[in-house]
């Protein structure tokens, strides 16, 4: 048992230097996997919630007998729900906030009004158009409505430059068939 050096100090220090380019590298690959990770999610959320509330509102508006009342930011309208018993329903859809609301007050529904459908909206737009496609603004006249909707995370603490921070725009042109 004559070799019990041991390392020098030389050694030490190279092999620390080795180490923390190794684990340095592996921390930005796995940072910037989470960052992936982040953006889709993220990205799936806001075009999810979108997508939901542009398919209701544009099932239910094609269906649409009249259009009662029109604003940029609100449309009530009524349509024949033949379902179980057929009867005149009476729904407006909104913004309050970051909620785009479903507020339906004929026949008074079981759960109660408003009803948020999904939270997270940023913007959402009407434009509304008479039967030659002139943009109108008397609700009696409406036969097509442009829908823009714009979607952000429901979550507000997420700083803006964070990868799970996105925005989706969607938007639709609905014909009212019933008219």
């Amino acid at each position: 048992m004559n070799n019990e050096r041991g390392y020098t100090l030389a050694e030490l220090l190279t092999s620390m230097a080795v180490v923390g380019l190794l684990m340095a590298a592996i921390f930005l690959t796995l940072h910037q996997g989470q960052a992936a990770y982040l953006f889709g999610a993220g990205r799936a959320e806001v075009q999810q919630n979108a997508r939901i509330a542009l398919d209701l509102m544009t099932s239910e508006l094609r269906t649409g007998a009249q259009v009662s009342a029109a604003t940029a930011t609100s449309i009530t309208f009524q349509f024949l729900d033949e379902s179980i018993i057929p009867v005149t329903v009476t729904v407006q859809y909104s913004l309050n906030g970051t909620n785009l609301e479903r507020n339906q007050t004929v026949p008074a529904p079981a759960v109660p009004q408003p009803e948020v459908l999904i939270g997270g909206v940023s913007s959402l737009t009407f434009t509304y158009y008479d039967g030659n496609n002139v943009v109108t603004t008397t609700a009696t006249s409406v036969r097509a409505v442009d829908i823009a909707l714009t979607t952000q995370p429901e979550d507000t603490t997420l700083a803006p430059s964070a990868p799970g921070n996105q925005r989706a725009v969607v938007g639709g042109r609905v014909l009212l068939r019933n008219l």
